[in-house]
């Protein structure tokens, strides 16, 4: 495998270098792949350059992307033609052009899978010429390519006078996406994705969706509305197409970026990718340091795979974030492999459940090795997060990052301490009646199927009256709190115990039958009887009802149940346990 790298600032320029390209390129390559990544202002400059370039590489595919910015050599080049060569000895290169007018999304996903079925297929590179709904339910719809096919690419970016889009063939034909395809046992590829961006503010809940990326309402409000609450930002500001707060979602254990792009007049925000109703998400901010610090992570994952090239998707805004200091980022990949690529409007990138779809604020970069490893040892490391210098503008961001940070840590402790404190009570250290009420309900609707028990007892200590009037309130304090102890004592981690009020107790034993559900309450009659002993030797004893939720059942049938098996359990005597008379249909 032999790679190339060349920058033209004109299609003038095409002429003198092909001459001299001519003297050094291999003749013997199975196939070539060449890419051009263009930010020349002239809309007939890059159309010109496919041509010129088909006519010379006949056999090659050759696509072409217009960019925000393009990245030669690890470094960045503005209103350039960055033209790269791959040229593939043992490998072959299958170009799939596509139009969404010819086919559906889910169509056009289904064709371009099938089309690689009983192929080799290593990598899958997309160049798309929008980031919209379509698009993503073209990406959507090509998980079932082959598990081991790495997929990468990127939305074109977008010069001012040509717009933004992708072209290929001898004709230089604009398409909504082109998908390349390498494929043979000899290529490795190794995806790797930064972020950099981090969490910032409370929780938000997507409570309405127009399709798959329009947030209509986070909270059940508008959803401008938080980025004018807390950031002051206007429609304008979101649809001036520079905003650098991205909302964050966890995914498979990750944060995924999703960027407003766009404002509607009743403040929905066009989001730059996919969200899902119900999801939570969050403000995100730029932190110079972390966004450095993932960019070197990725670069030494890749130091071991030993790329022969490396293509970089950067997301604009990530440039637009770090400006001078942009080179610091992409700079040390080219110390790895030659570095080339561009900066777009949307990374893609393959999860590890297979799934593909576009991130927001991320650098994608995508390596290329043709054979195994060398057998050398490793390389020693150049760059470290030591050798690099922030300029002075960055400086400044950074402090502010570390500032929101530690005040944000600051407050999510605080905040934590006082929903603990909101939901515990004070004298037993179990859950108040309203947090053990709030748990009951999201027990019932987490049951992982209909018919899994869940069962609850109810506890009242026998004769506390007495105690507080016999050896007075701090005796009677001392008991409810060695009795909290042994509640806690006696259930599992997945169960919840709290104080119902005065001397009164709820458990709630999730996965539990009726029948267990009672060895449980006899466990902590006979540890009364042990454990709460008063200063005249008399043992605390308690009465216990036992219920389990009945299927289709209410709450207030439920608390009905218990409370009619306590009173029994006082009738009885006290100092046992009744079970509900009224049994589950399942038992």
């Amino acid at each position: 495998m032999k790679q190339f790298s060349f920058c033209l600032k004109s299609v003038s320029e095409f002429d003198a270098w092909a001459q001299s390209f001519r003297e050094i390129y291999p003749r013997d390559a199975q196939s070539v792949f060449v890419s051009v990544f263009s930010g020349w202002p002239d809309e007939g400059g890059l159309p010109e350059l496919i041509r010129r370039l088909t006519e010379m590489f006949p056999k090659a595919v050759v696509v072409g992307c217009t960019s925000d910015g393009e990245i030669m050599s690890g470094r960045l080049s503005e209103r350039t033609a960055i033209l790269h060569f791959l040229f593939f000895e043992k490998t072959d290169v299958r170009l799939f052009a596509i139009d969404f007018s010819d086919a559906s999304p889910e169509d056009a996903a289904a064709s371009l899978v099938n089309g690689l079925q009983d192929t080799e297929t290593v990598g899958v590179g997309l160049f798309l010429a929008a980031n919209d709904e379509t698009t993503h339910r073209f990406l959507a719809h090509l998980r079932p390519l082959a598990p081991s096919a790495k997929v990468f690419g990127g939305v074109a970016g977008s010069t001012a006078e040509s717009g933004q889009y992708v072209l290929a063939g001898e004709d230089a034909q604009r398409h909504d996406a082109i998908a390349v395809a390498f494929i043979g046992s000899e290529l490795h590829v190794h995806v790797s994705t930064s972020v950099g961006w981090r969490p910032l503010g409370p929780l938000f809940r997507i409570s309405k969706m127009d399709g798959d990326n329009v947030i209509k309402e986070l909270d059940d409000s508008p959803a401008l509305n938080i980025y004018h609450k807390y950031l002051g930002l206007s429609s304008e500001d979101i649809n001036g197409g520079s905003l650098l707060f991205p909302l964050c979602t966890e995914r498979n254990g990750s944060l995924v970026m999703r960027l407003p792009a766009g404002c509607t007049e009743d403040g929905s925000l066009v989001i730059s990718g996919d969200c899902r109703e119900d999801e939570s998400v969050r403000l995100a901010y730029g932190d110079p340091s972390k966004i450095l610090d993932a960019s070197y992570n990725s670069r030494i994952e890749i130091l071991s795979f030993e790329p022969e090239a490396i293509l970089l998707f950067n997301c604009v805004s990530r440039r637009f974030f770090l400006r001078e200091d942009t080179n610091q980022e992409i700079l040390p990949f080219q110390d790895v492999a030659p570095t080339t690529g561009l900066y777009v409007h949307g990374e893609v990138n393959r999860a590890e459940d297979g799934n593909v779809s576009l991130l927001n604020m991320s650098l994608v970069a995508a390596s290329f090795r043709e054979g195994p490893r060398s057998d050398s040892p490793p390389r020693s490391e150049s760059f470290t997060p030591r050798t690099r210098k922030l300029t002075d503008m960055m400086k400044l961001v950074q402090c502010l990052a570390n500032f929101v940070a530690t005040t944000s840590a600051e407050s999510e402790i605080a905040n934590q301490k006082l929903t603990r404190l909101a939901s515990i009570d004070r004298l037993t250290g179990l859950y108040n009646r309203g947090e053990i009420e709030s748990i009951l309900r999201k027990e019932l609707l987490q049951k992982r199927m209909p018919d899994e028990p869940l069962s609850a007892i109810m506890i009242d200590l026998d004769n506390f009256k007495s105690v507080n009037d016999i050896f007075g309130h701090a005796a009677g304090d001392d008991v409810l709190q060695r009795s909290a102890k042994i509640i806690y004592n006696a259930i599992r981690r997945s169960d919840s115990a709290g104080r119902w009020g005065g001397e009164e107790f709820f458990i709630i034993l999730p996965g539990t039958s009726l029948a267990n559900a009672k060895i449980v309450a006899e466990r902590i009659r006979s540890a009364f009887a042990a454990g709460c002993v008063l200063p005249n030797k008399r043992s605390v004893t308690g009465s216990f009802g036992v219920a389990q939720f009945p299927d289709n059942g209410d709450y207030m049938k439920f608390y009905h149940q218990l409370d009619h098996a306590l009173y029994q359990a006082k009738q009885n005597g006290k100092n046992c346990v009744c079970l509900a008379e009224e049994p589950p249909k399942n038992e």
